[in-house]
């Protein structure tokens, strides 16, 4: 993967960081440092004396009676601090609402996790249930899947190519990322992802990004339908209406990062009870 030259200590951060995002594709089996090692295509050495400081630090672990590293406590401890500058989940249900009522479509939310796209959360619409592959928490590799696609596809170049590399090399499916570059340019030019199941279900999703105030795609909003209605008219009123509700949520999204309010409850458990005045 081509990167820009860096500094020894801005390259071991760049390393450490690598090596999380490689773990968290693993989820909580872990992985093996030989499977680190190629993926990463880092040295072997190498990855062992980064995840070495990460596990003194907390941030990696090894499950027990295994030879596999995960992510560690540390990492969802850091994370609880921030829940709520980042909870585009709750942003998200207003949004919910809007789009069952309007399209009666079953509505997804995806969020980029590294090299994945996870499910935050879904709601039915008139497909029967389960009828969709995709269910809440689950993660897919970036591209895969129209609600990961339209993260991927309005990403930076070059980013985009290590994270297409990366998941090709992890999947092993070369012929699926092979073609992933017309659908990414088919993306980029539609403003939406359109994707097709490729099996007897019959379903059919379009997604379109969600953006920071930087327009860089930090989530998804995703609609699936059956495929005799994912055409003409419906599927551009569709689009139209889940690109409206993006712009939505990218608006609250940065005013709650610019806006966060927290309340340090400790402060006042140090100070103790207000002590009574006495009137003389």
């Amino acid at each position: 993967m081509t990167k820009s030259p860096k500094s020894e200590g801005a390259q071991s951060i760049a390393r450490a960081a690598l090596l999380l995002r490689t773990l968290s594709t693993f989820g909580p089996q872990g992985a093996a440092l030989m499977q680190i090692s190629a993926l990463t295509q880092l040295p072997k050495a190498t990855v062992h004396r980064i995840l070495s400081a990460l596990l003194e630090e907390h941030l990696v672990e090894r499950p027990w009676g295994t030879r596999h590293y995960r992510l560690g406590p540390e990492v969802y401890a850091l994370s609880m601090s921030v829940r709520d500058v980042f909870d585009i989940k709750t942003i998200a249900q207003p949004s919910f609402e809007r789009l069952a009522q309007a399209t009666g479509e079953t509505v997804y939310l995806g969020i980029r996790c590294g090299y994945d796209a996870v499910c935050l959360d879904k709601r039915q619409g008139h497909l029967p249930q389960n009828a969709e592959i995709l269910q809440i928490n689950d993660r897919w590799p970036l591209g895969i899947g129209s609600f990961s696609l339209a993260i991927l596809a309005h990403l930076p170049d070059q980013e985009m190519a290590d994270i297409v590399a990366f998941n090709r090399l992890r999947s092993g499916e070369d012929n699926a990322f092979s073609k992933m570059a017309a659908g990414i340019q088919k993306t980029r030019k539609n403003g939406y992802a359109l994707t097709k199941t490729r099996s007897a279900r019959g379903i059919s999703g379009i997604a379109v990004p969600i953006f920071d105030r930087r327009r860089y795609p930090i989530a998804s909003l995703c609609a699936v339908s059956s495929l005799d209605r994912m055409k003409g008219r419906h599927l551009s009123g569709l689009a139209a209406t889940l690109i409206h509700e993006a712009e939505i949520m990218s608006a609250q999204y940065d005013l709650a990062r610019m806006n966060p309010t927290q309340v340090e409850s400790w402060r006042t458990a140090l100070k103790g009870p207000p002590v009574p005045r006495i009137a003389i």
